[in-house]
């Protein structure tokens, strides 16, 4: 990614736009490649980068809380699961010794 942002800038300082430049990388998404060519054409081009990292930021945010939901019940199973072997680990010598005695 460094390589080809490095790219785009000198593409951008010949004088190529920022959208065509992107765009012939292909590594940047199409939506993100489409509202920077408004905002260029439309004279808004700060508008819409901050649009660009808001609607970027919003799906970060949707992604991490739908991966939170459902790591949170893993992880209470997972602890669950330790937290029976422990008390089997420590049950187990316990009755056996009682087991023993009688």
């Amino acid at each position: 990614l460094e390589k080809v942002v490095e790219q785009a800038r000198d593409a951008i300082r010949e004088g190529e736009s920022i959208a065509a430049t992107l765009k012939k990388s292909g590594q940047f998404p199409s939506m993100m490649v489409h509202m920077i060519a408004v905002g260029e054409r439309s004279g808004q081009l700060e508008t819409m980068l901050e649009n660009v990292a808001a609607a970027y930021e919003r799906e970060v945010d949707g992604k991490v809380g739908r991966l939170t939901t459902i790591l949170s019940p893993a992880i209470i199973v997972s602890m669950a699961v330790v937290v029976v072997f422990i008390v089997f680990s420590i049950l187990t010598p316990i009755l056996d010794m009682q087991n023993f005695v009688n």
